[in-house]
């Protein structure tokens, strides 16, 4: 059965670029929206054709398959990345924040109004809304420091608006994981920051992911939750079974941190998913804990769940 596609949908797009693993096929169906309401129009068309969706921000933690997808992949990580913000009578700080903003762009943009208290998510590799949607965190801080309220598109009936407890955040999840719902926009309340000493954290923060994490070829970040309180990080049991330096085809566990593989060499998504089932199954052997992929599949499942 033929399908109308809507004017600006187009087809046959290649994913790789999209991704900071810069590995996966093609889209049969690719939209970047430049407001909600294109966004809410693509979705309900996509609903109605009975076509699959998928929305993707800037690519991180997010494995494509190799044959691609074949549905709709809605990217908001190349629009919808406004930024605004206001001070109410009291002299409050808040900050408005759409789905496709970089982290590291929203960090700076705060800090150019004298606003800040999120400067640990500079170095994470993505947008607010895939942000909000993992519960993304890093240097003790996660992204619903100071989060309010949110914009959020539900498939079955638009948008509708959640107080920060209805998104029902918890360790990497949100409630956003367990229903088709689209993260729109957020608002922040911020605390006020010195802008010299604000920016030299920031700075530092950067310095030190360059040091600790592998910058020199594309990774998908984070591979592997961490397992809990009491218990090594992901990272120090994998380094602990060997698992540095793996390879499998042009896929790597990276030998500056071992919670991240890199595409060292012209990857493919079987090489990343191979590597990850073995990290798995060593870890496994080795220590009885089950790693979890903070990784997400489009097109493909990531890892051996269990």
């Amino acid at each position: 059965m033929s399908v109308t596609v809507p004017k600006g949908v187009k087809t046959n797009v290649r994913l790789a670029p999209f991704t900071t693993w810069q590995i996966g096929g093609d889209a049969r169906y690719f939209f970047e929206p430049d407001s909600c309401d294109a966004l809410q129009s693509v979705i309900d068309w996509a609903r109605q054709a009975a076509v699959k969706w998928a929305i993707l921000g800037r690519g991180s933690n997010v494995l494509i398959a190799d044959h691609g997808f074949d549905g709709l992949v809605v990217r908001t990580g190349g629009a919808m990345t406004r930024v605004s913000f206001e001070r109410d009578t009291d002299g409050v700080g808040w900050m408005r924040a759409q789905a496709g903003v970089p982290l590291a762009a929203m960090v700076m943009a705060g800090l150019q109004e004298g606003l800040g208290g999120l400067e640990p998510m500079v170095g994470v590799p993505g947008t607010v809304g895939g942000a909000v949607v993992m519960h993304a965190g890093a240097h003790g801080v996660t992204i619903s420091e100071g989060f309010e309220s949110g914009r959020v598109l539900l498939a079955e009936c638009g948008v509708v608006s959640w107080t920060r407890d209805e998104f029902r955040f918890g360790y990497r999840h949100s409630r956003l994981l367990d229903e088709p719902a689209v993260f729109l926009e957020g608002v922040w309340k911020m605390r006020d920051v010195e802008r010299t000493e604000a920016r030299r954290r920031v700075l530092e923060l950067q310095q030190w992911r360059h040091q600790r994490q592998p910058t020199n070829f594309p990774s998908g970040g984070s591979t592997f939750r961490n397992p809990g309180e009491g218990l090594p990080s992901a990272g120090a049991m994998i380094e602990q079974v060997g698992g540095k330096g793996l390879r499998v085809g042009g896929a790597e566990v990276s030998e500056k941190h071992a919670n991240f593989i890199v595409n060292r060499d012209r990857a493919c998504a079987e090489n990343i998913n191979a590597l990850i089932i073995e990290l798995q199954q060593r870890v496994w052997q080795h220590f009885g804990v089950w790693l979890v992929p903070e990784v997400v599949g489009l097109g493909m499942a990531v890892g051996d769940i269990r």
